[in-house]
């Protein structure tokens, strides 16, 4: 018994050593021993745009990443994301336009893998460019391709990857003026989060006991190597104030907008979009697909594959609903074992095989 007691105070005395030490130097140990020996990455392919708020840098090729994850990003001479192989292509003229957020750019990912990419491997005799960039929205489509356009760049058709999280970015932190996208009053409030007290604590735990959270991470995940542990998809992945409103709409979310004049503002950008391209004869497609919490709460036939089904019925070449294959996954296995499969871990992004699924999604269903 005497043994067992003592065993146990030098555990604890150990446990409070180390996180008095992690407290006092954790911070400088962490970023000058541990996140040094990381591959550095390049953080400035972003620059501001005076029309329409943010693009790439033209034949810009460096190591970037996202979250862990590390990758390669190219763009063209145009300022789109495109293959390294391709980078230097001087190009006005495309067939199709692939128009989205971080999902179409997308984060985390070479394009080789990205469902851009994939589906530019299959078509190869169309000219295909990837407009998208991280926080993209309906205001900035609209300005992007008004401004291309202006420009003499030639497109058959633009598809546009709508993202759950577009109705944020268009009540608060984007608007249009005279064809502008002009930053909201609100812009500072864009990636604001409302967290829970749990989600004070972990921030407060990450931010300064840093040794002590790598090692628990590191730990757990040995343990869930090993099946000792099952893994859990983070609380503010499946709880997140940018997808949630498919379920649940609260309005301090979306600038005090009720649901309906936030929803307005999404389609009259897009109905501004869909007017040019008629104007300009070049087709227009639409396509949606879930964030993990869609999944999680909510069911196929939701809010966000409704309304944009309907603004297609008058405005659209195609509609895709690339909810379909995921749910679809659903009917056989758990949603964890889903999340795992598609998503980045700890992340609301689609992973290599997410965008497999997409890319395969969209050939078997593209029309000529």
């Amino acid at each position: 018994m005497k043994n067992n007691l003592t065993i146990i105070k030098i555990i604890l005395i150990t446990i409070l050593l180390f996180i008095s030490l992690d407290l006092l130097v954790g911070k400088y140990i962490y970023k000058n021993l541990i996140r040094s020996n990381f591959v550095d990455i390049d953080t400035s392919f972003g620059v501001r745009d005076n029309v329409y708020d943010h693009k790439f840098k033209p034949n810009y090729n460096a190591l970037t990443g996202w979250g862990e994850s590390r990758y390669r990003l190219c763009t063209d001479s145009n300022g789109f994301r495109n293959s390294c192989s391709n980078q230097f292509e001087n190009l006005k003229d495309f067939d199709i336009g692939f128009i989205g957020d971080s999902f179409t750019e997308p984060v985390g990912l070479n394009y080789e893998e990205s469902f851009v990419g994939l589906i530019s491997s299959h078509l190869k005799k169309k000219k295909i460019a990837n407009l998208a960039v991280t926080s993209y929205s309906p205001s900035i489509y609209y300005s992007k391709i008004n401004f291309l356009l202006s420009k003499g760049y030639k497109f058959k058709e633009i598809i546009v990857f709508i993202d759950l999280s577009d109705m944020v970015d268009d009540t608060v932190c984007y608007k249009l003026n005279n064809n502008i996208v002009e930053r909201r009053k609100s812009f500072l409030k864009c990636y604001d989060r409302k967290l829970t007290l749990k989600g004070k604590i972990e921030n407060f735990f990450r931010d300064n006991f840093k040794l002590t959270h790598e090692s628990y991470i590191i730990i757990n995940n040995k343990l869930t190597d090993i099946n000792l542990t099952s893994y859990k998809v983070p609380y503010s992945v499946t709880n997140h104030p940018r997808s949630d409103w498919t379920h649940d709409y609260k309005q301090e979310n979306y600038n005090n907008f009720s649901y309906d004049e936030s929803m307005n503002i999404l389609l009259f950008n897009m109905q501004k979009l869909s007017n040019l391209l008629k104007d300009n004869e070049i087709d227009l497609s639409v396509a949606v697909y879930p964030w993990p919490g869609t999944l999680k709460y909510d069911i196929h036939n939701n809010r966000q594959l409704n309304a944009w089904k309907n603004f297609c019925f008058s405005n659209c070449k195609i509609f895709y609903d690339f909810m379909i294959p995921f749910y679809d996954l659903l009917k056989h296995d758990s949603f964890i074992n889903v999340y795992k499969k598609v998503y980045i871990e700890n992340d609301q992004h689609f992973n290599k095989e997410g965008n497999k699924i997409i890319a395969e999604s969209f050939l078997k269903l593209y029309k000529d």
